[in-house]
């Protein structure tokens, strides 16, 4: 359990204790999760439990700001069917990156850390884009928290 009343690297918990930030988005943050767990997550059911995170991370985005442009259904039939054509689905991993840098942005961190590019080419190196993107989403968490 963490100071905030949730499960640290579980999936269940709504944003923090009252889930709406002090600094003017009246909006819950995401959930904390292990980054080795979803990548090794992501491994063990052959990219399903993959699916399903990144749907949530897209809608998290959405919801953390209203400036993320982001249709989380959308994102996910990218990199699902759209992977058969291939550009939909680098287009949509590049594109979550860029809205992790959007969210990072927001919660006041160094816009630079996360790469879209790097995060695609890193999902090409044992799948290890989720771990490198919720290793980054958990940083923009903690700092709204």
């Amino acid at each position: 359990m963490s100071a905030r009343g949730g499960r640290m690297f579980g999936d269940v918990r709504e944003g923090s204790s009252g889930g709406w930030f002090a600094t003017g988005l009246a909006t819950p943050s995401g959930v904390m999760r292990s980054p080795v767990r979803v990548w090794l997550l992501t491994l063990a059911t052959f990219g399903l439990y993959g699916l399903r995170w990144y749907y949530i991370v897209n809608r998290e985005l959405r919801d953390f700001d209203p400036r993320i442009q982001v249709r989380p259904a959308l994102a996910l039939l990218s990199v699902t069917l759209g992977a058969l054509v291939i550009v939909p689905a680098v287009v949509s991993i590049v594109h979550t990156g860029s809205r992790i840098a959007q969210a990072q942005r927001r919660a006041g961190l160094f816009a630079g850390s996360v790469s879209g590019i790097r995060g695609l080419l890193l999902g090409l190196v044992l799948g290890m884009t989720p771990l490198y993107y919720q290793h980054h989403l958990n940083e923009v968490w903690i700092a709204r928290n």
